[in-house]
């Protein structure tokens, strides 16, 4: 059976990709680094910049609000992974026989091994976490509600708080959030949220909250670059405030974290009615994974915002209205792709006979689990 969607975090899952796009544009579009430090125009592309940190903890908030209390499905591992491949290889075959880009075998073979190769940092880190999520669900369920939320919170202080405190440190480095550690940390917030937390329905009070937080994120680097203007700018440690875009421009960091978990609750609050709105906020959530791994093909990537040359936007007066117009484009012609390969490998995602397969697969690896492979039909469960 076809489980329902939740259209509250559908759409908060759109919205999360919008950030993404949003992120991309400014900082791959080169916009970040020619804008004018001081001008209006930088503080418009440090806010579009800095607020989409939240999204890729927004997306595994979301992931394992629902792996909790999902099986695992190696058939569902690989339609992702056919969908990984399908625009990795697809779409480096394609500008290596119609575009301009120098044929390097790297990418190539990274393209045919995209989630084994990184090919998309995210989606190497997502496979990882869902090939464990069987093992955080025994955990998950192992644990009473205290000792779930002792060990999410020492999780954050040791992935999050430490690293962005003790910024000059290289211990427990977790690459930012760049990392396993981090996507598992995640993992038991977004599980403990699903067992135990009851949405009230204030949204418009909560979304107000999750708002100031957000913006908090970019005013970070506005305070750091403030602070570094003074006398104190001369303490040599405080330089590293200013690792990479900052401390707090990082996935993991106290801030991106706060923000993205209110942002989140938001939106567990949120009632979105059955009707027309719905079915369309479904249909488009459906292809947001699409919308990802399409613009951020490398060689899309290295096309896209170099023609669209957003930085030429600077110091003009309609920079924030073109930025907000490019972004919905850009959502948009990437999601009439997707929907277009959808129909097209329909016969393949609704094939009984090739789910039979997987199904299959999924009780043999079962059976492994329990410790009943190999065995006269006894069972044995293995004590851990």
């Amino acid at each position: 059976m076809k489980k329902e969607r939740q259209m509250n975090l559908e759409l908060l899952r759109i919205i999360a990709m919008m950030m993404v796009v949003a992120a991309h544009l400014v900082n791959h579009g080169g916009m970040v680094d020619l804008a004018r430090p001081g001008s209006f125009s930088y503080y418009i592309v440090w806010i579009l910049f800095g607020i989409p940190f939240t999204s890729i903890t927004v997306y595994l908030l979301i992931s394992s609000y629902f792996l909790v209390d999902a099986r695992f499905s190696s058939w569902k591992l690989a339609k992702m992974g056919g969908q990984v491949f399908f625009y990795a290889f697809g779409i480096t075959v394609l500008f290596w026989v119609f575009g301009d880009v120098e044929h390097e075998m790297k990418n190539m073979v990274f393209s045919v091994l995209p989630i084994a190769s990184d090919f998309y940092w995210f989606v190497s880190m997502y496979v990882g976490m869902y090939l464990l999520s069987p093992v955080m669900n025994k955990l998950v369920r192992a644990l009473t509600r205290r000792q779930l939320a002792c060990t999410a919170f020492l999780s954050f202080m040791l992935v999050s708080v430490w690293p962005n405190i003790i910024y000059f440190s290289s211990a427990l480095n977790t690459a930012g959030g760049v990392s396993i550690s981090w996507f598992l940390t995640v993992y038991l917030v977004g599980a403990y949220l699903k067992l135990y937390y009851k949405p009230d329905g204030h949204f418009v009070k909560k979304l107000a909250f999750a708002c100031i937080a957000l913006l908090l994120i970019p005013c970070s680097r506005f305070v750091i670059e403030a602070l570094l203007q003074t006398p104190l700018g001369k303490i040599s440690i405080l330089d590293d405030l200013m690792w990479g875009y900052s401390v707090f421009f990082t996935y993991s960091s106290i801030l991106v974290s706060a923000a993205s978990l209110l942002l989140f609750v938001a939106f567990l609050n949120l009632s979105v009615k059955p009707g027309k709105v719905s079915r369309w906020i479904n249909r488009i959530a459906g292809a947001s994974f699409g919308v990802y791994l399409i613009h951020d093909h490398l060689y899309i990537r290295d096309t896209l915002w170099g023609r669209i040359g957003g930085a030429s936007w600077l110091d003009k007066w309609y920079l924030l209205p073109a930025c907000l117009g490019t972004i919905l484009a850009v959502y948009a012609g990437c999601t009439v792709i997707e929907l277009g390969r959808q129909k097209l490998f329909v016969f393949l995602d609704q094939n009984p006979k090739l789910q039979a397969v997987f199904l299959r697969l999924d009780k043999k690896l079962e059976r492994i689990w329990k410790g009943e492979e190999g065995t006269d039909g006894g069972s044995h469960e293995n004590e851990i």
